[in-house]
């Protein structure tokens, strides 16, 4: 495998090329990147109610913590675990 390749489908620690216009753009949450397609797997898992406090959650707390803004700029959907604290937090605000 090359090191194009790698890049490209992010293997062996390359990075994912994303298109900022494949970025899913939500009113109100400047913050979270996810793409459409990790967002609607999020909606099948989890429920279009939980997805969007958890990421109203976690729009707020990459603005406001000192330690979320070294993930302000990436792709946010790693945060959306299902035994982490972001979806038990929107689940709680129910």
């Amino acid at each position: 495998m090359n090191k194009n390749t790698s890049r490209i489908n992010g293997k062996k620690g390359g990075r994912p090329k994303g298109d900022v216009n494949n970025f899913l753009r939500i009113p109100d949450i400047k913050f979270v990147i996810i793409t459409e397609t990790q967002y609607q797997k999020l909606i099948k898992k989890y429920g279009q109610l939980v997805i969007k406090k958890a990421i109203s959650i976690l729009d707020d707390w990459l603005k406001s913590s000192p330690v979320g803004h070294k993930y302000a700029g990436k792709n946010n959907y790693a945060h959306f675990r299902s035994d982490g604290w972001l979806i038990n937090a929107a689940k709680n605000a129910e």
